[in-house]
This record gives C-alpha cells, sequence and structure tokens, in this order.
C-alpha cells in the first residue's frame, strides 16, 4: 500500500510535465510558423521591390 501511496505523485507529476511539455512545444511552433511568415512577407516585399527598381539582385 505505501508503494501504491508514491507511485501516485509520480503519475502525477510526470503527466503535468508531459502536458506543460506538449503546451510549449505547441507555442514554439506557433511562434515559429509566424517567424517564417514574417520571413516570407519580407523576403517577398523585397522582391517585388526589386522588380519595381529594376535590379534582379535580392
Amino acid at each position: 500500500m505505501n508503494q501504491y501511496n508514491s507511485s501516485i505523485p509520480k503519475f502525477i507529476v510526470s503527466v503535468f510535465l508531459i502536458v506543460t511539455g506538449f503546451f510549449s512545444s505547441t507555442i514554439k511552433a506557433q511562434e515559429l510558423k509566424l517567424m517564417i511568415k514574417i520571413n516570407e512577407a519580407v523576403f517577398y516585399d523585397r522582391i517585388t521591390s526589386n522588380k519595381i527598381i529594376g535590379t534582379g539582385h535580392l
């Protein structure tokens, strides 16, 4: 019975760590997607502005 009681907090802690890790990874993934979108927007903006200017250099 003593071993059973000690395994419950370990289980709760492991579930808590898994959940927090999952949430932090999803938040990081969303931040990464947002950064990629911003970089793409800047990249396309440079391409269009270079086409308007007439130079083909990035």
